[in-house]
């Protein structure tokens, strides 16, 4: 049995010989899958797996594809197979009785994710090279379920749409939402404006400076607690006046990863246009709410 430092220098060696063996395999297999109206993914065991994940990545790029058990298939599920249809077969060994009996009988062209030698490959119109030199599992599938899945996401990026990536749910749709959708109005108080006249306008835990400068609750805790008499300085004096930023257009996940990465935590951020005036604030409390860091 294969130790851990062997399962992954295997693994790694058979993920970079997929990748030369199959430089000149995805023009043909892409030409067969890009005009395809559904993609149908067969596989049985962990290359039924595989092709779980294919049919859910192509969906979420915005292609119709579905998950069909060879077995299923065979006992009607075809039937919703249409003329322009394309199949993806997934099997290690290239051997699996139930996909090949189910290929057999089938008119639409097969993409195979296989060993090129094997009985599956021979059915295929296209095939990409999944074999493996050696398996880090011995009997059990490790290796090979490794190269299977990289040249199923590869596949699929060769076939993602220009729309871009349809996931709006989970901590993926939550970082394409813009800060937009998330920041509060922005709180602007000029310069001259007294500490302890800001405080009214800290319900969102910062104001923004006229001219530049941010405020914070914790700066006026802070300030205070320092020097009870800074309630009557200019706030001017006191708040950062070039703090971090982000943009209205920046994925809301861009915002998070400005406030944590970092020494010392940030709970709020300026929002600015594009060309860097102040438009609101995004607090670290709604992107946690919204599912961001959860």
């Amino acid at each position: 049995m294969a130790t851990p430092d062997e399962v992954f220098e295997l693994g790694a060696n058979a993920l970079l010989a997929a990748r030369d063996h199959n430089r000149e395999r995805w023009g043909p297999a892409r030409a067969i899958l890009a005009p395809a109206k559904t993609i149908w993914c067969v596989g049985l065991g962990k290359s039924g797996i595989v092709a779980h994940k294919l049919s859910a990545t192509l969906k979420s790029f915005g292609r119709a594809a579905h998950t069909l058990h060879p077995v299923d298939a065979l006992h009607g599920d075809a039937g919703a197979m249409g003329a322009e249809d394309a199949l993806v077969a997934i099997s290690a060994s290239g051997h699996t009785a139930e996909i090949l009996r189910f290929l057999r009988g089938s008119p639409l062209p097969i993409v195979a994710l296989t060993d090129p030698g094997s009985p599956l490959a021979a059915l295929a119109t296209a095939t990409l090279d999944a074999s493996v030199e050696s398996e880090a599992g011995g009997d059990a599938p490790v290796t090979s379920f490794l190269v299977a899945s990289a040249l199923a996401d590869a596949l699929a990026l060769q076939l993602r749409d220009d729309g871009g990536l349809n996931h709006p749910g989970g901590f993926v749709g939550l970082g394409q939402r813009l800060v937009a959708s998330l920041m509060r109005p922005a709180p602007l108080v000029t310069a001259t404006l007294t500490v302890a006249g800001c405080i009214p306008h800290l319900h969102d835990g910062a104001v923004l400076i006229e001219g530049g400068g941010i405020f914070t609750d914790g700066d006026l805790r802070r300030a205070v607690g320092a020097d009870p008499a800074a309630l009557s300085r200019p706030v001017g004096e006191l708040c950062t006046r070039e703090p971090v930023t982000v943009r209205a257009t920046d994925p809301a996940s861009l915002a998070l990863d400005r406030m944590e990465r970092r020494s010392s935590q940030l709970s709020v951020l300026p929002v600015v246009d594009e060309g860097g005036r102040y438009v609101g604030l995004v607090r670290l409390h709604d992107l946690v709410r919204a599912g961001l860091g959860a």
